[in-house]
């Protein structure tokens, strides 16, 4: 299936591409664009559903990419002959289609948002995800400068530090029936699925755990252990907090969180972890992806509570829309948003690791805010992947060092109230901040 929504002009596009990841080339960053790198945008037509391929690079840069290779979408490659070699390859264009999310955009546009449902891409190449893929690319463009010039691994200045966000979406500070239901979902079906597995006993344990999260009664205020982990190893974290005012409808009391900003509980809270240097950002409500107002007077309560200004916010359930959320925030007066992710999977959405500010298809110039990848988040761990302990500190470990194997900027989401009793999931969490640090 072909679609389009208009791309930018080529020095339009690779100026975007420069800017967005000024962090590979903080010095002689106008050279970078003068590499003799094919130019396929003319008469372009970007085919959904995405499809990546592999191209082999020459043994002085084969280590940027995985298993001497980098992936691109199918567009940027010679059409006439097929031909998938590396001087043949429109890097410019991989990274703008990549990193834009060009080919969820022209989804959207034809079957409407998928939020951040993964499985709702059907036909989708899942590789994209896998690896920082634009990020290789950079690094790529710039060992191909040095080779054809001979200059020094530095004349685009040092490679970047790799950044690790630790963030939190307080989604919950006691334990509401809406959660009881939810969470006892999730293990009820993965009951099931263990049981059509044949593993009858890790079914039964499943359904076990299932009840006594749907009938237990246990206090969630555990903020005094995670601040005591954090500040152990030297970290200062992103807490996102919800902050509606309006009355509940059943809709709402069903997906969003429970508790009340306004309460001396929590502006008291609010106010430690702003002496403890950690920031607090917007938790937007479900039904706010599309509605700046709803999103504004969010930000204001919040603000109101804090006693500061909020910058920051995460939608709540990852609702998105490539269209209307980010243009959205800006409207609201936010600046930095960390949503794109995938619920259902850990994975770099964009193929990309860093702080930029996206695409505005609808003005046809970059957003004013500015948005990261969220990569992983602690129900991928446990309610996604049926993983042991060790499977889990290996997967952490994999999407840590991808990050900072090419110098890049994400962030990690953790439910503060997953660190109870009911979820178990505290020792993993140390074993996260252990692996950043």
């Amino acid at each position: 299936m072909t679609a389009e929504i208009k791309l930018p002009e080529r020095k339009v596009l690779i100026s975007h591409i420069i800017s967005s990841l000024g962090e590979y080339w903080e010095k002689n960053s106008e050279h970078v664009s003068s590499l003799p790198v094919c130019n396929y945008q003319k008469n372009l037509r970007v085919i959904i559903p995405l499809k990546m391929i592999s191209v082999e690079l020459p043994n002085w840069a084969n280590s940027y990419g995985i298993e001497n290779q980098l992936l691109v979408p199918q567009e940027c490659i010679d059409q006439n002959d097929n031909s998938d070699n590396w001087w043949k390859v429109d890097w410019w264009l991989a990274m703008f289609l990549l990193m834009e999310g060009w080919h969820e955009r022209l989804w959207e546009q034809k079957n409407g948002t998928i939020h951040s449902y993964s499985f709702r891409l059907k036909g989708w190449d899942c590789r994209a995800w896998d690896h920082a893929w634009v990020n290789r690319i950079c690094l790529f463009l710039r060992r191909w400068y040095t080779e054809i010039h001979n200059t020094s691994i530095n004349f685009f200045g040092n490679l970047p530090d790799a950044n690790i966000v630790l963030s939190h979406d307080v989604d919950a500070v006691c334990k509401t029936h809406p959660i009881r239901i939810k969470q006892s979902i999730f293990h009820f079906f993965n009951s099931l699925v263990l049981l059509f597995r044949f593993r009858i006993i890790e079914s039964v344990r499943r359904f076990s755990k299932g009840f006594k999260f749907l009938f237990g009664n246990e206090d969630w205020w555990i903020f005094d252990k995670l601040l005591k982990v954090e500040k152990s190893a030297g970290i200062s974290a992103v807490y996102h907090f919800y902050s509606d005012q309006r009355p509940k409808t059943f809709k709402r009391w069903l997906m969003d969180p429970g508790y009340n900003i306004k309460s001396e509980r929590l502006r008291s809270l609010l106010s430690e972890l702003k002496d403890a240097g950690h920031e607090v950002g917007l938790h937007s409500t479900y039904d706010s992806w599309n509605d700046s107002e709803l999103i504004e007077e969010q930000k204001k309560t919040l603000e109101k509570s804090l006693g500061s200004e909020v910058t920051s916010c995460r939608q709540h359930w990852l609702r998105f829309s490539w269209n209307d959320t980010w243009f959205n925030q800006s409207l609201a007066g936010l600046k930095y948003d960390s949503t794109l992710m995938f619920n259902d999977r850990s994975g770099f959405r964009n193929s990309c690791a860093t702080n930029w500010k996206p695409w505005n298809q609808i003005d046809n110039k970059a957003h004013q805010i500015t948005c990261s990848t969220s990569v992983l988040m602690d129900s991928h761990l446990f309610d996604y992947n049926d993983f042991n302990k060790h499977e889990r500190n290996d997967y952490l470990r994999f999407w840590v060092m991808e990050c900072k194997d090419i110098g890049g900027e994400i962030s990690f989401l953790w439910h503060p109230h997953t660190l109870s009793k009911d979820y178990g999931w505290v020792e993993n969490f140390k074993d996260l901040v252990n692996i950043i640090k």
